[in-house]
C-alpha cells in the first residue's frame, strides 16, 4: 500500500527542519507528502520560496500530493468583516499557487462551523470567498477539498457539494474528527468526492493525531470504505508526534507510524 505522512509530523515537539523531515521520510519508505506547514499562520510563501521547497521535495525523491489550507482566527473563511474575508482569500490564493507549483492537486480547506450566529450570512461569505479562487483553481488544475472538522458540517459539505462541480470542489475525510462528532456515516455519502485523506486516531475526546491503533477508531470499517471507492492516491496519515503519547525518537516514531498501517 503507498502511504504519505504530513510534514508537520515533528513540528510540534522536535522541530526539525524541512530537509532533516523530508530525509526522515524518505528513509523510512514514505515517499508522498501532504504539505501542512503553516497550515494555522498566516504565512505568505514567496515565488522564491514555492521554488526552493518545490525543488526540496523533488531532490529528496518524494512526491507531494496536496496542500493544507490556512485556518486562522484572524482570516477565516466566513469573516463578516472585509479585512477578514481579504485576508483568507490572500492566503487560499497563495496555497492555491504552491500546490501547484509543488506538484500537487487538492488545496484542503477548513468549512465554516455550523453553530453560532449569523449562519445564513455566514455560509454567504465562504461561498463568496470560494468563488473568488475558482478561476485560479480551474487555470492551475488545483481542486480544493473541504474538510469535515466540526459537529454537522456535512450539512454544509453537501450545500457545497451541490454547488460546485467536482472539477473544483471535492471532499477532505479527516478520520479523527469523524470520530469525535460520530458522523461518519454521514459522511461515507461523500466518497464519490474524495480528494484527499487525513488518517490518524483518538478515543474521541481529544484530536490527538495518533497513529492508526493508537485510540479506538474502527479501522476495519473505514479501510473497507475506502478500498471500495475509485479513490488511487496514497492514503495520507495526518499523524503529529506528542510527546504526552509517544516518548521514542524521530525514527522510532515514523517506524511506529508505518506498522501501523497493517490495520489497512
Amino acid at each position: 500500500m503507498r502511504l504519505s505522512v504530513t510534514t508537520d509530523m515533528f513540528n510540534y515537539s522536535f522541530n526539525p527542519g524541512l530537509d532533516e523531515k523530508l530525509s526522515l521520510f524518505k528513509g523510512h519508505g514514505f515517499d508522498y507528502i501532504h504539505w501542512c506547514d503553516n497550515w494555522n499562520d498566516d504565512v505568505i510563501y514567496t515565488g522564491d520560496q514555492m521554488r526552493e521547497y518545490a525543488k526540496a521535495v523533488s531532490d529528496h525523491g518524494i512526491t507531494c500530493l496536496d496542500v493544507h489550507g490556512t485556518a486562522t482566527h484572524e482570516y477565516s473563511i466566513d469573516a463578516l468583516d472585509d479585512a477578514g474575508q481579504r485576508g483568507f482569500i490572500k492566503l487560499l490564493e497563495n496555497r492555491v499557487r504552491f500546490c501547484s507549483e509543488v506538484g500537487g492537486d487538492a488545496v484542503v480547506v477548513h468549512p465554516l462551523r455550523v453553530y453560532g450566529p449569523n449562519l445564513e450570512k455566514r455560509v454567504h461569505r465562504s461561498k463568496k470567498a470560494l468563488e473568488s479562487v475558482r478561476g485560479l483553481c480551474l487555470d492551475l488544475g488545483v481542486t480544493l477539498a473541504i474538510e469535515n472538522c466540526s459537529r454537522d458540517d456535512h450539512h454544509i459539505l453537501e450545500d457545497y457539494f451541490s454547488l460546485y462541480e467536482p472539477g473544483f470542489m471535492g471532499f477532505c475525510y479527516d478520520s479523527g474528527h469523524a470520530n469525535i462528532h460520530g458522523n461518519l456515516d454521514y459522511l461515507m455519502g461523500f466518497g464519490d468526492r474524495l480528494l484527499v485523506t487525513h488518517l490518524h486516531d483518538n478515543n474521541a475526546t481529544g484530536d490527538d493525531h495518533q497513529y492508526p491503533g493508537w485510540g479506538n477508531i474502527d479501522w476495519e470499517q473505514v479501510s473497507g470504505w475506502l478500498k471500495e471507492l475509485d479513490y488511487d492516491k496514497p492514503w495520507n496519515l495526518e499523524v503529529t508526534h506528542n510527546p504526552g503519547h509517544f516518548k521514542g525518537t524521530m525514527d522510532e516514531f515514523l517506524e511506529k507510524t508505518k506498522k501501523s498501517s497493517r490495520l489497512f
